[in-house]
């Protein structure tokens, strides 16, 4: 565990983490609270909840980036402070909204997206060496998968148990403690010159070309590949135990997964030479493959569902560690948010390609089509990393593009 105290040691990471962990819960909340608040709130049905929730992760999928590109320049304070703003004033007002303004407003909640991935990732891109740097993005990700445990489940119980109103202004309140939290800290996630201490106010403009690298598409597909498996198997798993009459078991069954990927990115931190992003990848999907031979029985399934949920944090860990090597100095933000909406765009093609293979064949060709799709997304990043690393260099190349592409 040396290398993770190694992590922690530095100045301000600990407390960031813990602030992270705290943004993460809420926000991975977000569209099971979304969902609830139009079914029990409003009424209306599961369509109505789904489109809200697309809005919302369109949302997001533009802002991360937006996001991204005003840190970079600005830093993180005034990004948070309109987040904050935003948020407290959607979820404080949103359950007293009708259909219309609740979906028109979910887009503007994902443009304001409080960035507490994106910040804690970014920081340590900037603050941890190289050498640990691997480590530091599994200890991500492990916070990163409890959350997933927590926070939905969480607001389902808050929905459930107390009103769908209580656990809308409950997320906003925790968002908003989150994001005061981070804003006080202040991390700094740009560069600081030598013998300075602060960064400069004025960063070096850095070109679409030189940030969006023909490197960088293998990575953004890659974790597009790997979101696309989580959340399209999470599915399949609920499915293909209804189908089995044992859907009573699905919550054993994916808090399993949840504690095989929190021990898969444990130990991928500890590795001294990690696998590339791609081959993970490619893993994840080829073993989701599996889950579909074992749909008749709660226990052969969590047996199957092992090696993929064990591998899914480490992915994660590895496509985050490849983006951030990959961003040059002045673009990392806006780099971190192109991963942010390739994270996004993946678990949006999951879940509903799942549940159509479901709906015309069944479970098990669900896990293969999801499986089988992911493999063929992270082969071809795969190709394509390698094909990259091969290429002499015709132009000046960022030394940590350099870098991550040998």
């Amino acid at each position: 565990m040396d290398g993770y105290r190694r992590v922690l040691a530095h100045p301000g990471v600990g407390l960031l983490m813990g602030l992270g962990f705290i943004s993460k819960i809420a926000v991975v909340a977000i569209p099971v609270v979304m969902n609830l608040s139009v079914v029990l709130g409003l009424g209306r049905g599961f369509g109505a909840s789904g489109l809200v929730i697309a809005l919302w992760t369109v949302g997001v999928a533009i802002g991360g980036p937006v996001q991204g590109k005003l840190m970079d320049r600005y830093g993180v304070r005034p990004v948070l402070a309109v987040s904050v703003a935003g948020q407290a004033l959607f979820w404080g007002f949103g359950p007293s909204l009708p259909y219309g303004v609740l979906s028109a407003s979910a887009v503007a909640c994902g443009l304001l997206n409080l960035p507490g991935f994106a910040i804690v990732r970014l920081r340590l891109a900037v603050a941890i060496p190289d050498e640990q740097r691997h480590t530091a993005f599994a200890l991500d990700a492990m916070t990163s998968n409890i959350s997933y445990m927590v926070g939905p489940a969480l607001g389902v119980t808050i929905a459930t148990v107390i009103s769908s109103d209580m656990s809308m202004r409950g997320l906003g309140l925790v968002l908003t403690i989150a994001g005061i939290g981070l804003w006080l800290l202040n991390p700094q996630v740009r560069e600081v010159a030598d013998g300075a201490e602060t960064p400069s106010a004025e960063p070096a403009k850095v070109s679409f070309r030189t940030w969006f690298s023909p490197a960088l598409v293998p990575v953004l597909m890659a974790t597009t590949a790997t979101t696309l498996a989580t959340a399209g198997y999470e599915v399949a798993i609920v499915g293909g135990l209804r189908e089995a009459g044992q859907v009573s078991w699905s919550g054993l069954v994916l808090t399993v997964c949840g504690l095989c990927s929190l021990i898969g990115a444990l130990l991928y931190g500890t590795l001294k030479k990690p696998p590339t992003f791609a081959l993970i990848s490619a893993m994840v999907g080829l073993t989701t493959v599996l889950g579909g031979f074992a749909t008749g029985d709660w226990r052969w399934l969590c047996l199957a569902m092992v090696l993929p949920a064990a591998l899914c944090s480490p992915s994660f860990a590895s496509t985050a560690g490849a983006a951030s090597k990959l961003a040059p100095a002045g673009a990392r933000g806006v780099v971190m948010g192109c991963y942010s909406a390739a994270l996004t765009l993946g678990n949006s093609i999951g879940a509903p390609l799942s549940g159509m293979v479901q709906d015309s064949t069944s479970a098990v060709w669900a896990f293969v089509v999801i499986g089988a799709a992911s493999t063929t997304l992270s082969v071809l990043a795969l190709a394509g990393n390698a094909w990259f690393a091969r290429q002499p260099d015709t132009e000046p190349t960022p030394p940590a593009l350099a870098e991550s592409v040998a």
